[in-house]
């Protein structure tokens, strides 16, 4: 079964948030704080769709309504990726089995920097479409190698040779709860939705 994509088109804004599996623990006597890193990042989405009108509202409430809460699947293109600059060539997975927040690429454009700290992309297809955020400028070398810094870590081994998705990069998402219709006057509709990364 494919997983749809959520109509980038009527997204207003959206609040995107790397969240951590942290755990502070204060000390009764002395207030200082042991922090318990428990190792889970995802992402978090607060999405506000922009005001539709009589049939595309109305689509646009099925769309969500088919999502069953938690239980369904979707895919967003995340915007800001649109602005980000550089020719990045056909960049792939150079070498399998890594792990942690670091990835071996090949088949940049030589001596290049393409991408910057802060920029996106996404590894997958489907239900396994992951996104991850550069932590530090990519470096390219003259032989079109760079190795990328991001958050969050793999969650599983990246194929050999996989594309990575730097023009568009996409994140497959679950709501965390099911997402109200509020209908207007002139048949307007408007909808808030929040979701996290599934897995």
């Amino acid at each position: 079964m494919s997983i749809p994509f959520l109509p980038l088109t009527l997204v207003a804004s959206l609040n995107r948030t790397l969240k951590a599996a942290v755990t502070p623990v204060p000390s009764a006597f002395t207030g200082s704080e042991q922090v318990q890193d428990w190792g889970g990042r995802w992402w978090h989405f607060e999405i506000e769709m922009a005001l539709t009108k009589g049939a595309d509202g109305r689509r646009l409430s099925g769309f969500l309504a088919a999502l069953g809460g938690a239980a369904g699947r979707f895919l967003l293109v995340d915007p800001t990726a649109a602005h980000q600059a550089g020719t990045p060539g056909a960049p792939m997975v150079s070498g399998g089995s890594q792990s942690g927040n670091t990835l071996l690429s090949a088949g940049w454009v030589p001596n290049s920097t393409p991408l910057r700290s802060g920029d996106l992309f996404s590894l997958g297809a489907g239900a396994q479409n992951r996104m991850y955020q550069l932590t530090a400028d990519v470096i390219v070398d003259a032989t079109g190698n760079a190795t990328l810094s991001f958050v969050p870590h793999l969650r599983e081994p990246p194929l050999d040779q996989a594309g990575l998705n730097v023009t568009a990069p996409v994140v497959c998402l679950r709501l965390t709860s099911p997402v109200p219709t509020r209908i207007g006057r002139a048949d307007t509709y408007r909808f808030s939705l929040t979701a996290r990364a599934a897995f």
